[in-house]
Parts: structure tokens; sequence; C-alpha cells
């Protein structure tokens, strides 16, 4: 039988799907490839408003690029 202890979820444990993993990353690590992955996000989507404003440019209103 499974005591009230052993069904809580550890602190540092992630849900992906149904099930819950551990990492045992070191936390400055993690941050360090959240704030790299951020900048990949920021570069990308200024490069898609300045794709915006180009095919507006060329085609007007003739296209609808609005989300």
């Amino acid at each position: 039988m499974k005591t009230a202890s052993s069904l809580l979820i550890p602190i540092n444990s992630y849900r992906v799907g149904e099930a819950f993993i551990r990492l045992e990353s070191d936390q400055a690590q993690i941050d360090g490839e959240i704030a790299k992955l951020t900048g990949v996000v920021d570069q990308c989507e200024r490069d898609m408003k300045a794709l915006k404003v180009a095919l507006y440019a060329r085609f007007g209103n003739a296209i609808n690029l609005d989300e």
C-alpha cells in the first residue's frame, strides 16, 4: 500500500504528458539555456515583423497576415 508521502511529487520534477521526470541539472545551467532560447525567440519575432512589413508593402491588403 502506498503512503501519502510516496504520492507527493518532488519539487524539482516536471510533467511531460502523463509522466513526471526529475532533472538533476544545475539551476544556473537551466537559466542560461532559457536566456539563450529567449534570445532566439526574440530574434525570430523581429524577423517575422520585418517580413510582415515587406509582404504588406508588396501585396498590400491582398494578403492577411494577422494572427
